[in-house]
């Protein structure tokens, strides 16, 4: 489903971006992952053999009406090809070829508690200098970190926890 969802990604974005509306895709496409989320029921029924053609495609129109036609027509094409648990993988992959092209970066920043408004743009700050370019950031909460920040971008991950740091003396009092 990867290869899939890469390759369907990467040809939505060159069309949207050959006709000037990859801006308007991806939001649509961030509007269709904060509405299903992890709930997959949707797209596996688009991919049962028990539901036909014809209610695929009226169902896809109806859910998604509003949305751009490039973006239906390829919800349409993974359906029709047994394929619409696919969409993940090529919201990923649109996104990553849009961020690339824009030169933005997307970071996870993992902290004890929700970040400030202040420290996320502080931190914003010290990633674009480290990074350079935009940066598209987002806070997870994970209370095992007990403090400080674990940074996490495509290839790059540094690690200023503070559950780290104390592993990390536990090891050098073990030996």
């Amino acid at each position: 489903m990867r290869d899939t969802g890469r390759i369907y990604g990467n040809s939505l974005y060159s069309l949207a971006k050959e006709n000037g509306v990859e801006n308007e895709i991806l939001e649509q496409l961030n509007a269709i992952g904060e509405g299903f989320g992890e709930n997959t029921a949707l797209f596996a029924e688009l991919d049962a053999p028990q539901v036909g053609a014809g209610e695929k495609m009226a169902l896809i129109d109806r859910i998604f009406e509003g949305c751009h036609p490039y973006l239906i027509n390829t919800l349409k094409l993974l359906t029709e090809s047994r394929r619409a648990s696919a969409v993940g993988y090529m919201a990923k992959q649109y996104r990553a070829a849009y961020n690339k092209d824009k030169g933005i970066s997307e970071v996870t920043a993992i902290s004890a508690v929700p970040l400030s408004p202040e420290n996320e743009e502080k931190l914003v700050l010290k990633l674009k200098k480290l990074l350079g370019g935009e940066i598209a950031l987002t806070n997870k909460v994970d209370p095992s970190i007990l403090g400080g920040v674990v940074i996490r971008t495509e290839g790059l991950q540094i690690d200023g926890g503070l559950r780290s740091r104390l592993d990390e003396i536990k090891k050098e009092i073990v030996r």
